[in-house]
């Protein structure tokens, strides 16, 4: 509807939304704006289409770069975006595992000093990875084994 009427359409939003959390600059965005960002971007995500869509418009990247974040609150914020992403949606567990999201998300959830937070939305991310996927499921537990 928004595209209809001259706004930006949700791909827009989506990319746009990414470069706020893909700020390097702490003078042009803030810790607080990314957070915001990372809230609008997930709940864009929500949406199936939405989803899919983060493979066409390049946005894989940027968002699994954000799993190794200096703020722990971009680390979290970006494994939960994973989970909505992949959730109960072959085609992006396909492009997680393609992307080689899964060893990142292992190590976040069995790194003993990544904080309480962090480590449980790692989790989430994986079990949403994993479900019903077989592919996944053998990448992960080859991750856990290796040690």
């Amino acid at each position: 509807m928004a595209a209809l009427m001259g706004g930006p359409s949700e791909a827009d939003l989506m990319k746009a939304n990414m470069e706020i959390i893909g700020c390097q600059d702490p003078e042009q965005v803030s810790l607080e704006d990314k957070l915001v960002a990372f809230d609008n971007f997930e709940q864009l995500i929500e949406s199936l289409d939405n989803a899919n869509n983060i493979a066409n418009l390049s946005l894989w990247t940027p968002l699994l770069d954000q799993l190794k974040a200096e703020e722990k609150e971009c680390r979290k914020m970006a494994a939960w975006c994973v989970g909505t992403a992949v959730q109960n949606n072959e085609k992006t567990q396909e492009k997680l595992l393609a992307m080689g999201g899964l060893p990142a998300l292992v190590e976040m959830a069995l790194k003993e000093d990544e904080h309480e937070d962090v480590r449980r939305k790692a989790v989430y991310a994986l079990s949403s990875a994993v479900r019903n996927s077989q592919p996944a499921t053998d990448v992960f537990v080859d991750e856990l084994t290796k040690g």
